[in-house]
């Protein structure tokens, strides 16, 4: 018996070690401090994506401007029939969709926020894929991973959204701060 005391101590301390992994790797998943760490505010998109009335859009919906944001649903990536190739070839067994927004009154600086990790691509033209202007996202900000910026023209707009883990992401689409 004595022999097995320090197996049976080792044992409860790698126990112990393991919770306090759980717990640290479940702070990682979910610290509302995350939210503020973001390049450029994001709590008002948090908010949006928490609102209760958050619309839900097929894939191939419009976005209409008196909307912020969705829940925008999405298919298989072998079923989405995207507008456009991504830019980024999706994993298999990801989710993806698309979603149009009509054209913008103002030109200028737009960011599309999602509440999950997703790549993100946007055309004008219904073919070339714009550059993003600049990208931030933190893990660990309940309801927002990412948000990307693009230079909006005058003409609709199109948004690809692929590589999703699940079957419907949280979007919004507004002017940047």
């Amino acid at each position: 018996m004595r022999r097995m005391l320090p197996i049976i101590a080792g044992l409860v301390l790698a126990s112990g070690a393991g919770l306090d992994a759980d717990r640290a790797s479940a702070q990682q998943v979910a610290d509302p401090a995350a939210c503020t760490s973001f390049d450029w505010p994001l709590l008002r998109e948090q908010a949006w994506f928490e609102a209760p009335s958050l619309p839900r859009l097929d894939s191939g919906a419009t976005l209409s401007a008196e909307m912020p944001g969705a829940v925008l649903a999405l298919k298989p990536i072998a079923e989405a029939d995207l507008p456009f190739v991504p830019s980024r070839q999706p994993n298999p067994g990801t989710f993806g969709g698309s979603l149009r927004i009509p054209p913008v009154v103002m030109p200028g600086l737009y960011q599309v926020t999602l509440s999950d990790n997703a790549w993100i691509d946007v055309s004008q033209d219904g073919t070339t894929t714009r550059k993003p202007v600049a990208s931030t996202m933190r893990p660990g900000c309940p309801g927002v991973s990412k948000s990307v910026r693009f230079q909006f023209g005058t003409t609709p707009i199109l948004i690809v959204v692929s590589g999703a883990k699940s079957d419907s992401i949280k979007i919004s689409v507004s002017p940047a701060e």
